[in-house]
């Protein structure tokens, strides 16, 4: 052949496609944002789903501090007499500590007549607005009247 362009053999991609259809197409990564500070967090409940959701926070008003904001969306509930299971969020600072989280202060109240948050999937999302920003945290609840689920956030400053 002349001069121009030369292309790449073929062979090499068409072993990583290969590759691909035999892992049944699913292609999957992750990262570590520090792999010299390990930072570990444990749940009290297994079935909690702790960590379902996490979003890196800046503290900035009280205490100057980064938090891991850890959603259970099946954490159980607050005592309340109603409900057994709604979900949580837990503010984790970074340490070397596991069990150092503590849950957000997050009040729904349930009104079995009107809309119940039993199961509501409270911290299935959660999102940080930057530093000195506001904590974003998505829930869903049953309303009885109208038969429908409808889907709420909840921002913390």
């Amino acid at each position: 052949m002349g001069p121009g362009p030369s292309r790449a053999p073929r062979a090499p991609r068409l072993m990583l496609c290969a590759l691909m259809v035999a892992a049944g197409g699913c292609v999957v990564s992750a990262f570590n944002l520090d792999t010299r500070f390990l930072v570990v967090k444990e749940a009290g409940n297994p079935g909690s789903l702790f960590g379902y959701s996490v979003a890196l926070h800046r503290q900035t008003e009280r205490q100057q501090r980064y938090l891991l904001l850890a959603g259970a969306p099946r954490e159980l509930a607050v005592p309340d007499g109603y409900t057994n299971r709604t979900g949580a969020v837990y503010l984790c600072p970074l340490t070397a500590h596991k069990d150092d989280c503590e849950r957000m202060n997050i009040t729904v109240k349930s009104d079995p007549g009107h809309h119940i948050i039993e199961d509501m999937w409270l911290g299935v999302t959660v999102a940080s607005q930057g530093p000195a920003g506001r904590v974003l945290v998505l829930f869903s609840e049953t309303i009885t009247v109208a038969k429908r689920m409808q889907y709420l956030c909840f921002l913390q400053t």
